[in-house]
């Protein structure tokens, strides 16, 4: 799908002949409804209205200011991933809003690997674990990328990596043996962030290759992810976007053939609309925790198993700002090189922070942490005050620093307790295959009509850039286009 290209859009749209009555609604403000109202919008489409739950626009994307200087933080969508076919890079390239990822490092050029004892391994260690470990998550993808069967039933990305890494082991003992395995087990904990899960032992290997990485280089946007959602919202009138409204109850496949609008809508306040079509957007864990309830009839049996079967996972980062930087004036990132041998992980009260696998210095006074899994949903039960306690004593052990105080404020995010999002993103799970995802995205049509009556859109729904802000934007993009070639 190609990448929005501001004015030709309409060009495009003035040549074709539409029909533009259609009543359209969208539930959920997040970049997929966005997208799709923003397309509608440059197609012609005037009679839609945007169903937002929250008091905000954006959903996973949300920017928040760190400081007063200006400084801004992501507690959600961070990074644009890849630029080619990246419809993102495009918004964001063309209204000059990029940097590069790591392009603001200035004099922070310094990676460090810490042990718990604030030892660091070699440099030559540290890169014969990262090469190995790289190539074993090649070849866990090549199991989907060549159709290849696992070793086991139902096998998992991390039994696998488990398998193979043992294998390298067995050439070191003692000492060499033991600081590979932390690399190698520091490395999983990123991998986690990076699925959205809490262990590799959820993730499906059979479909691990599915998800396909869009090449080039990864940019931040300093002005904040949400500047790419307010050019898109920039052409949709304000009118059309409701806020605090969530959704109740979608009644579809209405049997009276003299009512006008196929859809009907039913709000939390009360309020109901009708449309003749409905695109929804919601996430994942939301048709999870709601499905059973939030559709009249209730979905058919295929779509409810794939929601069943498919992943969705928390994850969580923890933003840390001090009155004075806390590190070195060239340390851009410290890997925590955790010890877990005779650690009761279901202590979490003692634990969660240990699934914390790194920390970035985004400014000089203000650190980042992202963890995932059950750690992650524990850390939000916590007030504060607590989680910045719990940070300190770890950046006192792995930077060998007693003098660390405490923070001049934190700021965490709380994904899985937000009733609006229930996680961060999708994963395919053990037992789950990528057919789940286009299942999940297939249109309900009514009973004798071939036209969609109930979209489906979000990062969950696109099969191949799934959890992501591009597959979110596509996706929407998708289902707008879809009734866009209906009318046309």
């Amino acid at each position: 799908m190609p990448a929005i290209r501001v004015g030709e859009m309409e060009k495009e749209f003035e040549k074709i002949d539409l029909n533009r009555d259609a009543k359209i609604i969208i539930i959920g403000a997040g970049i997929s409804g966005i997208a799709a109202a923003d397309y509608l919008t440059r197609a012609g489409f005037t009679d839609f209205k945007i169903l937002e739950a929250s008091n905000r626009t954006g959903g996973r994307i949300y920017t928040v200011n760190v400081d007063n200087k200006g400084h801004k933080a992501e507690l959600g969508a961070n990074w644009i991933h890849g630029i080619e076919r990246n419809p993102i890079y495009k918004i964001a390239d063309d209204n000059n809003l990029l940097e590069l990822r790591h392009g603001n490092k200035g004099l922070r050029h310094r990676n460090v690997f810490t042990t718990e004892e604030g030892d660091e391994p070699s440099e030559k260690v540290v890169d014969q674990v990262n090469l190995i470990y790289g190539r074993l998550i090649m070849q866990a993808e090549d199991f989907y990328q060549s159709s290849m069967p696992t070793l086991e039933e139902n096998d998992s990305v991390g039994a696998f990596l488990e398998r193979e890494y043992a294998d390298y082991l067995e050439r070191y003992t003692n000492g060499d043996r033991h600081i590979r395995e932390l690399l190698f087990n520091q490395r999983k904990l990123l991998e986690c962030c990076i699925s959205g899960c809490d262990s590799l032992e959820d993730v499906a290997l059979s479909e691990f290759g599915g998800y396909e990485e869009l090449p080039g280089i990864h940019y931040t946007i300093p002005p904040g992810f949400e500047a790419v959602l307010e050019i898109l919202k920039s052409k949709i009138p304000k009118d059309n976007i409701l806020l605090n409204c969530p959704v109740k109850c979608i009644h579809w496949n209405k049997n009276s053939p003299n009512d006008e609008y196929e859809v009907k809508v039913e709000c939390e306040n009360g309020d109901v609309h009708y449309a003749n079509h409905v695109i929804v957007t919601v996430s994942l864990g939301v048709l999870k925790a709601a499905c059973d309830r939030m559709f009249s009839p209730s979905l058919p049996k295929e779509k409810l198993e794939a929601i069943e079967r498919m992943g969705f996972g928390i994850v969580d980062k923890v933003i840390i700002e001090f009155e004075q930087p806390v590190t070195e004036s060239d340390l851009f990132r410290v890997e925590l090189l955790w010890d877990n041998e005779g650690i009761d992980k279901n202590d979490l009260r003692n634990t969660w922070y240990r699934k914390i696998y790194s920390f970035e210095v985004v400014h000089e006074n203000v650190l980042v942490g992202w963890l995932s899994g059950k750690e992650a949903l524990y850390m939000e039960s916590l007030s504060e005050e607590q989680v910045g306690q719990d940070i300190v004593e770890v950046l006192k052990k792995f930077l060998k620093k007693k003098d660390i105080p405490q923070p001049k404020s934190v700021i965490r995010t709380r994904w899985g307790n937000n009733p609006y999002t229930r996680g961060s993103y999708s994963f395919v799970k053990v037992g789950a295959c990528m057919g789940d995802i286009l299942t999940l995205g297939e249109p309900l049509k009514g009973a004798g009509s071939q036209k969609p009556q109930v979209q489906f859109a979000g990062e969950a729904t696109h099969e191949c850039y799934y959890s992501t802000t591009h597959g979110a934007l596509l996706s929407g993009l998708r289902e707008a286009q879809r009734l866009v070639k209906l009318y046309s």
